[in-house]
């Protein structure tokens, strides 16, 4: 896939690592890099996703349900909650598709916890 296509608010499917670097598994994750630098950077800032709404929900995580507006776009296929404490820089090789796009309502969601979530 031609990296160029990434852009910022794009859901792609990215082999991410575990957090404890023993490995990847290719999962959903939301590119958060800016358009203006993309093509300037091989690597792109990516949010986890995930299909497993944790025991541990935190103030700062988001669950995408498909009723929401934004859900079709996305190309995810259940509900999904998105972990904004869980931040990878990636190089773009890694990424094997791009599944939908986000909108803005899905960032009006987003970006609020992902600032509390790193304290700005």
């Amino acid at each position: 896939m031609a990296p160029t296509l990434v852009q910022r608010g794009s859901v792609v499917l990215i082999h991410y690592p575990f957090t404890d670097l023993t490995g990847t598994k290719v999962r959903p994750a939301l590119v958060l890099t800016p358009n203006l630098l993309l093509p300037q950077l091989e690597d792109v800032l990516c949010l986890f996703i995930s299909s497993v709404v944790p025991d541990d929900f935190l103030p700062t995580d988001f669950v995408l349900l498909p009723e929401h507006p934004s859900f079709p776009a996305t190309g995810l296929r259940q509900r999904s909650v998105f972990r904004m404490h869980k931040l990878a820089l990636l190089h773009k090789v890694l990424v094997v598709r791009i599944l939908g796009e986000s909108d803005g309502r899905l960032f009006a969601e987003v970006n609020p916890r992902l600032c509390l979530a790193l304290g700005l």
